[in-house]
């Protein structure tokens, strides 16, 4: 099987039970092997001018395709081979479905992204009466360009099961509420806990930051190379089912001895604001924020970080967006106010940059009113913070990318710790038929100044310029500390930096210096969380 046909097997809903090895795209996301191909089947590539099978020749004689030719998507739209009834668990809105065909459905896909992809005179016209899944159809419906560096001109077109979608931007995973990162998936592999939800079955274990996981239920996590070793370890990694009991051998960070830890999948409540802290210096009181996710419910708990600074009148804050991937555009342009405040307001935020087949869109400002939840309609408390310093890695994606152009473009100084972000300059506007999500790209957006190309990611240097080039430091991901602990790498980088603009700082008695080339490990997410959704 090859790389296309790669899957992403993610936490936040629960799998059907598949035979799978563990894998590693060249675009260094985690990924496993799918041994028996369902749901979204292959990613093989039509050709136009290819000969199809008699079958598929028959498909696409009556599918009444003519090239160049669409009809509008809403003639599609919600028509659908196997139709769901009842209600979603997580909207309770009623399910839209009406019968319809598998062909509908691809026609509603070709109408749909002709009418809303950002680059739609790229996209090739492929005959929806082939015998491709919807899915999979979609999965071609996009540009096949590259940059000039030679990625993808897009690498972010995707889609999920509707439930998926609905449970991240609900914030329930299902799990451990472990968040894994990984510096190697070939033996001697090294998987170690990035952070732990709160009240979630692994914080209730004692499961920490830092800690090496190296058996699951007596598979050597380490150095398995069977195929029945490797199916047991993804299984007990991602479990499939609810409830499912499986023993993890760990070893804690700074420790030599190992413990067996019994966990349990669950339905998980994430905490997209995992830690707020007042931390005092010599120079005044410094809040610092570990920022995770931008989903609805983190607006409530963006108001309360923010009001617990402000009594505490601190002088500045430092942002920890090192494993946030992105999410809702509003939650960012919401956060960015509160922390700059008075700084921004009445700014831009985002230029909304759409095809030349959709209407101009107005900015979208710092907005400084509540969206979601308790604070709908409101304002939103403030810091009016001049300059804010910004934690980062190459898992700082999407929505969160959008606050350090956000913010630059408004003036804010923004200072980077850690390393190079994703590069994610694009926005969907995600579009739920018949039980999968499709995630296009339809928008790019650009900061007050107009810039926007960072598809390569905003840069932490000691020189910055107005584009990607940040005014900081390259500092590797400390693992072996705790979040919110002064010493870990990022955070004792950002407080010298904030002191003394000095890039170097003493861990544990050794100078650590900026480093210009180091190999950091990667956060366990899959790629269609790397999410500006325009909301």
């Amino acid at each position: 099987m090859n790389e296309s046909s790669l899957l992403v097997r993610r936490a936040n809903h629960p799998p059907a039970s598949i035979k799978s090895t563990l894998s590693w795209l060249s675009v260094g996301a985690l990924v496993l092997t799918l041994a028996a191909c369902g749901g979204g089947g292959d990613s093989r590539s039509i050709d136009s001018n290819s000969t199809p099978s008699s079958s598929s020749a028959s498909s696409m004689a009556n599918s009444g395709w003519v090239a160049g030719t669409y009809k509008n998507s809403a003639v599609f739209d919600n028509l659908c081979a196997a139709p769901r009834t009842g209600f979603s668990k997580f909207t309770g809105i009623a399910f839209p479905d009406k019968k319809g065909t598998s062909l509908d459905e691809k026609n509603f896909l070709r109408s749909w992204s002709h009418e809303t992809y950002l680059w739609f005179e790229e996209l090739p016209d492929l005959n929806p009466g082939n015998s491709e899944t919807p899915q999979t159809y979609f999965s071609q419906l996009k540009t096949n360009k590259t940059t000039s560096s030679g990625t993808a001109k897009d690498a972010f077109h995707f889609y999920e099961p509707t439930e998926d979608a609905e449970s991240w931007e609900s914030g329930i995973t299902y799990g451990y509420g472990i968040h894994l990162k990984v510096y190697s998936t070939t033996p001697p592999r090294g998987y170690f806990v990035a952070y732990v939800e709160p009240g979630s079955p692994a914080a209730n274990a004692g499961v920490a930051r830092g800690a090496k996981i190296l058996k699951i239920d007596s598979y050597d996590l380490v150095n398995e190379n069977s195929d029945a070793g490797l199916n047991a370890l993804a299984e007990g990694l991602f479990p499939s089912k609810l409830g499912a009991a499986h023993n993890f051998e760990i070893q804690d960070a700074g420790t030599v001895t190992l413990r067996t830890v019994t966990l349990q999948s669950a339905e998980v409540s994430t905490s997209p604001v995992l830690l707020t802290k007042v931390l005092e210096t010599a120079t005044g009181k410094v809040g610092y924020v570990v920022f995770n996710s931008h989903v609805e419910k983190a607006e409530d708990q963006w108001v309360k970080a923010i009001q617990q600074l402000k009594q505490s009148a601190v002088s500045d804050v430092i942002l920890d967006l090192r494993y946030n991937g992105g999410g809702l555009l509003s939650i960012a342009s919401e956060v960015s106010y509160m922390l700059a405040g008075a700084n921004v307001q009445g700014k831009v935020f985002y230029e909304q940059i759409q095809n030349s087949k959709q209407p101009k869109l107005e900015p979208m400002p710092f907005w400084d009113f509540g969206y979601y939840g308790n604070y709908k309609n409101l304002d939103l408390p403030t810091l009016d913070l001049k300059r804010v310093y910004i934690l980062s890695s190459g898992d700082t994606c999407s929505a969160s990318e959008a606050i350090i152009n956000g913010l630059r473009g408004a003036n804010v100084q923004v200072y980077l710790i850690g390393d190079t972000t994703c590069g994610k300059p694009y926005g969907f506007y995600p579009e739920e038929n018949c039980g999968t999500t499709y995630y296009t790209i339809q928008l790019k957006g650009a900061n007050a100044k107009g810039f926007g190309e960072y598809s390569d990611g905003f840069v932490p240097s000691s020189l910055a310029n107005s584009e990607t080039l940040v005014l900081g430091c390259r500092v590797q991901d400390d693992i072996t500390r705790q979040l919110g602990d002064t010493s870990e790498a990022l955070l004792a980088t950002a407080l010298n930096f904030r002191a003394n603009g000095s890039c170097s700082i003493r861990v544990t008695g050794k100078l650590q210096k900026q480093s210009a080339e180091f190999i950091d490990g990667e956060l366990v997410e899959s790629e269609v969380r790397k999410l500006l959704i325009l909301k």
